[in-house]
């Protein structure tokens, strides 16, 4: 997995893949949390799709692949034999932009030529009937990425947002890799059913994680290896205590501009992309990159360093940008 980690306290998500997972299936990871501002982190989720084993599939809008088959359906008519084609090139000219504002440079041969290898292992891991193909979540997918990959940068709330956008990738490739078992890539995790539970392959641990969205009211936590984060609009109410994990409750957050509580150390009662401003105890959006800041909070990195936040990392990288 790939793109970017959103480390932040109580509550992260990483993005899950670059280009070159693309189609590949996107997956979330567990992170690392704490009272210094790492959080648990979640990614969209694993992968899946439909299909009959070893079967051949063809129609419309409801074409779905077989595993180890081929499959021809869906709006675009994507099959086994041409959807690397028809989306690794588009997903290189959206990157593009990015790429080159980012500082990686862009280099379009090599940019497709990355992308396309991570498709294509998924397309022969069909036909060897470790995954399967579904072509009707395919447009869902691209949708999704277009609009990051035109953001560059995107703060906590607006990967939030799209985390159940992001998921759609995941059922067009499905992995069969139990949660817990090893993995070397998102693609390859077998996704959950559930909507609230994104899996992907932790890039620590090497290993197929879940992570879950918690609702209101539910019990959560702040530490090292925690996974599991409150829904947006929610913040983990945690009770501080010498040894992490610091247990709480998911409870609504205050909204901008409203009161907080700015004598607490850590306070996480905004919610995620914004922190309780000490200085008007009113809830304030965190900071950009370069703005001097006391607390991991403070910043829309969710990184303080030296006194300023580290800015927020762009959704592509070397590799997907120049191969």
């Amino acid at each position: 997995m790939r793109w970017t980690s959103l480390g932040f306290l109580a509550l992260a998500v990483a993005c899950g893949g670059s280009i070159d997972d693309g189609l590949s299936g996107t997956g979330g990871q567990s992170g690392t949390g704490g009272a210094a501002g790492s959080g648990a982190s979640s990614g969209s989720g694993g992968a899946a799709g439909a299909a009959g084993a070893g079967g051949t599939s063809t129609g419309g809008s409801a074409g779905v692949g077989g595993s180890g088959g081929t499959s021809t359906g869906g709006s675009a008519g994507y099959t086994l034999e041409n959807v690397c084609q028809k989306t690794q090139p588009q997903g290189c000219e959206w990157a593009k932009a990015c790429c080159t504002q980012s500082g990686f440079g862009y280099d379009q041969n090599g940019c497709v030529k990355n992308a396309l290898g991570d498709c294509e292992q998924n397309v022969a891991d069909v036909k060897a009937g470790k995954m399967k193909f579904d072509p009707t979540k395919i447009d869902t997918c691209l949708s999704a990425y277009k609009k990051l990959l035109t953001t560059c940068t995107i703060g906590i709330n607006d990967f939030l947002a799209s985390l159940d956008e992001l998921k759609a990738c995941g059922w067009a490739f499905e992995g069969k890799v139990p949660t817990g078992a090893g993995c070397s890539r998102d693609a390859e995790c077998a996704p959950s059913s559930d909507p609230n539970v994104f899996v992907g392959c932790d890039d620590d641990s090497k290993k197929c994680t879940a992570s879950k969205r918690l609702p209101l009211g539910a019990n959560c936590a702040i530490g090292d290896n925690v996974a599991d984060f409150c829904a947006p609009g929610l913040y983990c109410d945690a009770a501080w205590s010498p040894t992490p994990p610091y247990p709480g409750v998911c409870k609504t957050a205050t909204p901008e501009g409203q009161k907080c509580n700015g004598f607490k150390p850590y306070n996480l009662e905004c919610g995620a992309g914004f922190y309780c401003n000490k200085s008007t105890s009113l809830c304030t959006k965190a900071k950009a990159g370069g703005a001097s800041c006391g607390e991991t909070v403070e910043c829309q990195s969710y990184e303080c360093d030296f006194g300023k936040c580290k800015p927020v990392e762009p959704v592509v990288d070397q590799k997907t940008c120049t191969g």
